[in-house]
């Protein structure tokens, strides 16, 4: 994401190896789209029956 890019540089570290270390863990074993992110976004807004979800779109790298 832009914001970790960000945070990223302004610390001083190599973007790539952060990059590779969030795929590692990864369960898909990639990044999501901004393609994927948007269809779930769309999802919520769509479906008048969902009230109050909580839609985790993260590849399975639940916190």
């Amino acid at each position: 994401t832009p914001s970790l890019t960000e945070r990223i540089k302004n610390r001083g570290g190599d973007y790539e190896q952060v990059r590779q270390r969030y795929i590692a863990r990864q369960k898909m074993g990639r990044l999501g789209t901004p393609q994927e992110i948007a269809e779930g976004v769309l999802f919520l807004i769509l479906n008048e029956f969902c009230t109050g979800i909580s839609l985790s779109i993260d590849g399975g790298m639940s916190f």
